[in-house]
């Protein structure tokens, strides 16, 4: 990247996380697990984009690896979670991590996170059905999908532990690497 003006640098550093988000997308229609798992790595490779360009540039990056996603991924809940909420969350926390009160703070988050979860979810077994998913729900009950989502709220928790500090070391360890190419 040496030599570079700062916008070539800014499309090729967008461009490298793209393809890595977009990569890690299409890997993830290989295993079960990682309909939860590569989304949620996807989005936090959006981060370093919007630490050194802003979140302007973040945004963009979001949309083009959802649309992306959507268009290449064969895996449409995957692709769903990622545009409905692991996508753009580093990129909301942000803001949420201004709020003062933690208690605020911590509810903000959950909300967020229920919100886009259940819509989602509403979304993808009410007006674009998938058929398999919509058997798997049927099957469920109730009850078990009410323990999924507190399950899901645990997990979500974590991850949100885990982009705070996937952040920390990117600024910490890989930044400086990166500017020393510049």
């Amino acid at each position: 990247m040496r030599g570079q003006s700062g916008e070539s640098r800014r499309i090729a550093l967008a461009g490298v996380f793209g393809a890595l988000s977009l990569a890690l997308m299409l890997a993830g229609g290989v295993l079960p697990l990682a309909t939860f798992a590569a989304p949620a790595i996807a989005g936090i490779l959006i981060m370093p984009v919007a630490i050194e360009f802003g979140r302007k540039t973040g945004c963009l990056l979001y949309a083009a690896i959802g649309l992306l996603s959507l268009l290449l991924v064969p895996d449409r809940e995957m692709s769903l979670i990622f545009l409905c909420f692991f996508g753009f969350y580093p990129l909301l926390k942000t803001d949420l991590e201004r709020l003062r009160a933690r208690a605020a703070r911590l509810c903000a988050k959950l909300a967020v996170f229920n919100v886009c979860i259940v819509g989602m979810y509403a979304v993808i077994l009410l007006v674009f059905p998938i058929p398999a998913l919509a058997a798997e729900f049927a099957e469920m009950g109730v009850w078990l999908a009410g323990a999924l989502l507190a399950l899901g709220n645990v997990t979500f928790l974590i991850y949100d532990v885990a982009v705070a500090r996937m952040v920390s070391l990117y600024c910490a360890r890989l930044r400086p690497r990166l500017m020393k190419l510049h």
